[in-house]
């Protein structure tokens, strides 16, 4: 009786969830940057590849603007 039970209040947890859903849920979240170079300098201790070199097929790219200036570069 209890694996009844259990999948009773399952199904009714499951169906109370898909009739309250909210939109947030299921949009992706927003793009965020992971890492920070102010300058070329910063990227030596790092290796940049593209997946396609292994096959992917990423178009994800990585620019740093030569400015010389030291403002701020994402990746």
């Amino acid at each position: 009786m209890s694996r009844f039970r259990s999948l009773l209040q399952a199904s009714v947890n499951a169906t109370k969830k898909a009739l309250t859903w909210n939109v947030e849920e299921w949009v992706p979240p927003a793009e965020r940057h992971i890492f920070k170079f102010h300058s070329k300098e910063d990227l030596k201790k790092w290796h940049l590849y593209s997946d396609s070199e292994y096959g992917g097929l990423s178009s994800a790219s990585l620019e740093i603007p030569d400015k010389g200036d030291g403002s701020d570069c994402t990746g």
